[in-house]
């Protein structure tokens, strides 16, 4: 008799390839854009046979989505990491200056975002999938803002207006590379600092 392999065994093989997909999607759409890449360049990336794909995914969106959502995810964990890390009187300088380095460094994951937004704006299905990468980013943000203000008034207006500045430069940084992004983020930082003195 052969041995079946148990319930966590089969969960942890299939969130293995769900990985895989996702990594090689990363590079496929990285390199290709959104719209020039398909499930089938994303499966040959992967090693995979393009109907293995979709076994794990819808299409194409839904691919982006998950993609999109991990990276989201990956950043609520790094300012709760800034959050543990750097001291409260530098928090906002060192979480500003990371959400500007991020543009520079991962233009790509905006791009990849902003198409996700369009997506998202067309196809409904894909409306919560959008709203839970916005609310992980507000979400982080929240949870900076909650370190600087002791007693923290409209945290979640505050984080909102936030996401918008940083979203709405970084893409005026891609359509227009010659604007002064430093610059940008210097006055969005003084302005936070005069929210924290204010307080």
């Amino acid at each position: 008799m052969v041995d079946q392999p148990n319930l966590e065994v089969i969960l942890l093989r299939n969130q293995n390839k769900k990985q895989i997909i996702i990594e090689a999607a990363s590079k496929v759409l990285a390199e290709k854009g959104y719209e020039k890449a398909s499930i089938k360049d994303i499966a040959r990336e992967a090693g995979i046979t393009p109907g293995l794909v979709h076994y794990y995914f819808r299409n194409k969106e839904e691919i982006l989505s998950e993609l999109l959502l991990e990276a989201s995810n990956q950043y609520t964990r790094d300012m709760q990491t800034l959050k543990q890390t750097v001291p409260v009187g530098r928090l906002s300088h060192v979480a500003i200056r990371e959400t500007r380095d991020r543009v520079v460094k991962h233009p790509e994951w905006y791009k990849l975002r902003y198409e996700l937004f369009a997506i998202g704006l067309r196809n409904s299905s894909m409306t919560e999938g959008v709203n839970r990468i916005l609310e992980n980013g507000r979400n982080g943000i929240a949870g900076i803002l909650s370190s600087i203000f002791p007693e923290p008034e409209d945290l979640d207006v505050m984080a909102a207006i936030l996401l918008a500045c940083f979203d709405g430069l970084a893409l005026q940084k891609l359509l227009h590379p010659e604007l002064d992004l430093d610059k940008a983020y210097a006055v969005l930082e003084k302005w936070a600092l005069s929210l924290q003195d204010a307080r």
